[in-house]
């Protein structure tokens, strides 16, 4: 290379950097703002945060109001990056009192480089709207004219009369961020739980006492704690299969009020205990008046149910009574009030109406059963620390009977006794116990749901065979399949739950124990599948079906658990005739692969059991409901052997000459 060519490259590689050199500083933009193309850490980014900074204090100016300020940078990369230009600001009111949050002081700019000179365009207050609910109200604009490679700026205050909802500052959004930052400044005598959240790590940490900060009355004075925390190169929350809630995991700081000391050294308490909880419910006119409801469902069941012992089958024959004959509406409600009534005159109910049925049944037969207040997976995990009913928006019942503990729920027709809806099984739950005080429970499922694949085939010289395949599920996935038998037909149903390879047929399909709910449901068809013959060998592969399609696992990197819901176990037995003629040339390599600490394993072997017959075993197994984040990578390279087994396992045959 010449001096001149190396002294143009330099400068390219000098203009390159500089061209990514944002400035997060300021909300101000600079030229590399707009000159720059591109977010190094994530090529797929469309838009991110140059800057983000947010300060929240109670301000006594404006009647000792929340005042939280907020504003951004925001470098739009493509045209499916200009969504960001939309912005909408949720607003709390309250349906009861006069009470509502306010936006004043806002200022919103896109930002252009046109000719070397930046160039600003500004939002007209004509273009601000307000949709009003009865909860709150969203205030919307679009910064103006905006294009790719534009950068956009807004800021705002939002003054809210809601102190028991300090705020809650999220680091981590949909679009990645170069730098967030986030200031609380709290007086002394306000005491708020914080929590932070996610596995990403802070760069700023800081908190700084402030003396007489603020001022009550003309004499009294408090102290301020200031907490300064920040983020760098904060990466997209990208969601992907086998997740609960987002909210368990988008990196945030959250703030709830504990109490606050009054100047008279009174204690306003804001939190409640489980005490206190208890004591509400057992009162309330919703769930604990419809709970003592016994006489209600006195004459309810049958006779030939009342009369049975109080045992196992006795159970079972009350929770099948519950679950045939009233239907679930799809609507949880669980704070709303409730009338047992209502259900029995319409046989139609909530979540809560229906298992509070069953739990009052359980209650008059003499059985010992306890309410159980959960939350759904797509809910969120409840909170641990101090109860937020809030985090509660399901409800079962728990059966105790011979020292083993049942989770009852018979909103669902395909149920089986002692299982619990897949969108319920969020890790624990919170068992009500008016006597003895409640408690939590795990409630994640102890046995594995099974998928197993008998199939026995016959190959032709013609490179196809025929043949026949059992299928046998239990657990959650023969719930699936029940599930997918009220709206497919029976050749959809077999796409969905068998997985075909596309050189596979089915026909005169056949099916066992759909209506024995909780006994192995079995799928019989018979097969014809194509290999791939090349002049006289034949290649077969025995997998007429995969136990996954393709790696589920695709992020470069991801950092929120892996969380299946229930224990997993797939079994392939394949017994293979050969056709007359051929020669076995090559079996598929045996495999055995295990995940560290028990994570899960995967076992493959091919064994020719007589001259003309090759047995086909196959098993995996993810023997945890939950894996962390750590096991991602390990996750993903064991899904792709799992995927290479299924594909690449071939039977080599020759024909004789």
């Amino acid at each position: 290379m010449n001096k001149l060519s190396l002294f143009i490259a330099l400068m390219l590689i000098t203009q390159g950097a500089h061209s990514q050199n944002y400035n997060q500083q300021t909300l101000t933009p600079s030229i590399a703002d707009l000159e720059s193309t591109g977010y190094p850490a994530d090529s797929t980014a469309h838009a991110f945060y140059i800057f983000e900074k947010g300060f929240t204090e109670i301000d006594k100016k404006r009647d000792y109001d929340l005042v939280h300020s907020y504003e951004a940078k925001i470098k739009i990369l493509d045209k499916e990056g200009i969504e960001e230009a939309n912005i909408t600001i949720p607003l709390r009111k309250s349906s009861k009192t006069s009470s509502k949050e306010s936006i004043e002081n806002l200022k919103a700019h896109t930002y252009k480089l046109i000719n070397g000179r930046i160039v600003k365009k500004s939002l007209s207050l004509h273009n601000i709207y307000i949709d009003d609910y009865e909860t709150y109200d969203l205030m919307k604009f679009t910064l103006p004219d905006v294009e790719q490679g534009d950068v956009i700026v807004y800021s705002y205050e939002l003054i809210s009369p809601f102190l028991f909802d300090f705020t809650t500052w999220y680091f981590q959004e949909d679009i990645p961020k170069l730098y967030s930052e986030f200031t609380a400044k709290i007086p002394g005598n306000y005491e708020y739980y914080t929590t932070l959240v996610g596995e990403l790590k802070l760069s700023t940490d800081e908190t700084k006492l402030i003396k007489k900060c603020m001022t009550f009355g003309s004499s009294t004075y408090a102290g301020c704690a200031e907490s300064k925390y920040a983020m760098k190169n904060i990466p997209a929350f990208k969601e992907e299969d086998y997740m609960i809630s987002e909210k368990n995991f988008k990196s945030r700081i959250s703030y709830e009020l504990k109490q606050i000391t009054r100047v008279d050294g009174f204690v306003q308490k804001y939190t409640k205990t489980w005490e206190d909880v208890e004591k509400e419910l057992k009162t309330s006119k919703g769930l604990g008046k419809q709970w003592k409801r016994d006489g209600l469902v006195d004459d309810l069941l049958p006779s030939e149910i009342r009369e049975l012992p109080n045992t196992i089958d006795k159970a079972k024959e009350i929770y099948r009574f519950v679950q045939d004959n009233y239907n679930w509406n799809e609507k949880y409600q669980i704070h709303r009030e409730m009338n047992l009534r209502d259900l029995l005159n319409d046989k139609t109910g909530n979540v809560l109406a229906i298992n509070t049925l069953l739990h009052n049944l359980y209650d008059s037969e003499g059985f010992e059963v306890y309410p159980v207040m959960a939350s759904t997976r797509n809910h969120g995990l409840i909170s641990k620390l101090h109860p937020v009913l809030s985090d509660f928006n399901y409800f079962f019942v728990q059966l105790n009977l011979d020292e083993d503990e049942y989770f009852l729920d018979a909103t669902e027709k395909n149920l089986d006794f002692g299982r619990l809806p897949l969108r319920s099984l969020n890790h624990y739950a919170r068992k009500i116990d008016f006597n003895n005080g409640s408690s939590w429970i795990d409630i994640t499922p102890k046995d594995f749901s099974n998928t197993t694949f008998r199939d026995s085939l016959k190959i032709k010289p013609d490179g196809t065979s025929t043949g026949y395949s059992e299928q046998l599920l239990t657990g959650y996935n023969a719930l699936r399949f029940r599930d997918y038998m009220k709206d497919y037909s029976k050749d959809e149903i077999f796409h969905k739950v068998a997985k075909p390879n596309s050189h596979t047929a089915a026909s005169d399909l056949s099916f066992e124990n759909v209506d024995e709910i909780g006994e192995p449901l079995k799928i019989r068809f018979d097969l014809e599948n194509q290999s791939q013959k090349i002049g006289n060998t034949i290649y077969f592969n025995p997998f007429s079906f995969k136990f996954f399609k393709e790696n589920p696992f695709k992020l470069k990197e991801r950092y929120y658990p892996i969380d299946f819901g229930y224990k997993d176990v797939y079994f392939y037995l394949g017994i293979i005739e050969l056709p007359e003629g051929y020669n076995l040339v090559e079996l598929p390599e045996k495999k055995a692969l295990r995940m560290a600490e028990g994570g899960g394993s995967l076992f493959f072997d091919a064994i020719k059991t007589s001259d003309n017959v090759i047995n086909i075993q196959c098993r995996l197994t993810f023997p945890k409901t939950v894996y962390s984040s750590v096991y991602y990578d390990a996750l993903k390279r064991f899904f792709e052997e799992i995927i290479l087994v299924q594909s690449q396992s071939l039977i080599v045959l020759k024909e004789n000459t």
